[in-house]
């Protein structure tokens, strides 16, 4: 979402009126919290980038067969250790 769109969106819910309404202390206090959920989610996404930069190409290897058995057992309702040994044929196919 844009600059355009999201000032749009925020005129058509009345958040412009709503904020110029606001006090200056619940404006500050506002902001002050959407810096802070900010900082978090870059905390958290940094963190999960970090992890996968990490992974050994065998994790990386078992996550996604175990991804791939998932959809195969979602697909054709079968449990998921034999989905397991079809997503590993599967993905040793496929290499």
């Amino acid at each position: 979402m844009n600059r355009r769109e999201r000032r749009s969106m925020q005129k058509q819910l009345g958040l412009v009126k709503f904020y110029q309404k606001q006090t200056k202390e619940q404006r500050t206090e506002r902001i002050r919290e959407n810096i802070e959920n900010g900082k978090r989610m870059h905390k958290e996404n940094t963190e999960k980038v970090r992890v996968m930069q990490n992974m050994t190409a065998e994790e990386k290897e078992s996550a996604e067969i175990a991804l791939l058995a998932q959809k195969i057992a979602m697909k054709k309702g079968v449990d998921l250790l034999e989905a397991m040994d079809e997503a590993q044929t599967q993905y040793k196919s496929k290499k």
